[in-house]
C-alpha cells in the first residue's frame, strides 16, 4: 500500500471520528449513558486506529524519504479535519462538565443541601433549602 491510498484511509478515519464526536456530543445532551458508552468504545477504537494508521505515515516516510510535497494537500486536509475534532473534542468535554454540574446541583435540591450565598461584602453563607425543608423520608 502505497502514502498515498494510507493517507486517504487517514482522512476516511477522521471524518468517521468527526461523526462519533458529534454523535457523543449527542449522547452527553441527551443524558443518554447506553448510547454515551457506546460512541465511546467506538471513539476509543476509532484513537487507536487512527494512532497506528499514523504511526505507520510516519514510518514510511522516515524509511522512504518521501518528498511530502506532492502529498500536501491531502495533508492539509487531514489537519484541518484533526483540528475540527479537537474542536469538538473540547466543545464535547465543556456539555458533560455542564451536564455534570447540573446534575449534582439537582441531587442537592433533592437531598435538601443549603445553597451558598453572598452578603453585601462577599462573604458566603449558607442558605436553607426551602424545598426540602421539614420532609422526612
Amino acid at each position: 500500500m502505497n502514502l498515498e491510498q494510507i493517507l486517504a484511509q487517514q482522512l476516511d478515519e477522521l471524518n468517521t471520528m468527526a461523526d462519533i464526536l458529534k454523535q457523543e456530543l449527542e449522547a452527553v445532551v441527551a443524558r443518554d449513558h447506553e448510547s454515551l458508552i457506546s460512541v465511546v468504545e467506538s471513539k476509543v477504537a476509532s484513537l487507536q486506529s487512527i494512532q497506528q494508521r499514523d504511526q505507520h505515515i510516519a514510518k514510511l516516510i522516515e524509511q522512504d524519504g518521501i518528498d511530502k510535497a506532492e502529498y500536501q494537500p491531502t495533508i492539509n486536509q487531514i489537519n484541518q479535519v484533526l483540528a475540527d475534532c479537537k474542536k469538538q473534542n473540547d466543545v464535547n468535554q465543556v456539555a458533560a462538565n455542564q451536564s455534570q454540574i447540573a446534575s449534582q446541583k439537582l441531587k442537592n435540591i433533592l437531598f435538601g443541601k443549603s445553597h451558598t450565598g453572598y452578603d453585601k461584602t462577599g462573604k458566603s453563607f449558607s442558605l436553607p433549602n426551602p424545598i426540602a425543608r421539614g420532609l422526612k423520608a
